[in-house]
């Protein structure tokens, strides 16, 4: 019934300092744009999985937590403070099972970057 893929969409403040953000800050591509309708859609680095944006007057974040999958975290949360990502606190760690970085795009909304320290079967 299902077809490969996700898309998740977020009302944004600003769609410019939105854009700016998740393709130079986060090296994500530009995957549609239409300036006239305020929206934009990127695509991750994750196949099949999109973020889509809206340009609305009023923004409330998102209690959910959308969750990178990374390979090593530490190098991750370097280059994305290079690139002016602000990180909420350390990596944390639950032993043996992951650890996670947490930060927020321009308008709040909450985001993660895991490295999973055990197999699933």
């Amino acid at each position: 019934m299902f077809k490969s893929g996700l898309t998740i969409w977020y009302n944004v403040s600003n769609m410019e300092r939105t854009l700016n953000f998740y393709t130079k800050s986060l090296g994500f591509a530009l995957d549609f744009h239409d300036e006239e309708r305020q929206m934009a859609m990127i695509k991750t680095n994750t196949k099949d999985c999109y973020i889509g944006f809206a340009e609305a007057e009023t923004v409330v974040p998102v209690i959910s937590t959308t969750v990178f999958e990374v390979e090593d975290i530490e190098q991750a949360v370097e280059q994305l403070r290079a690139q002016g990502v602000t990180f909420t606190g350390e990596i944390e760690v639950i032993p043996d099972f992951v650890k996670l970085a947490t930060f927020s795009d321009p308008d709040g909304h909450c985001f993660e970057l895991s490295q999973t320290l055990v197999t699933f079967e």
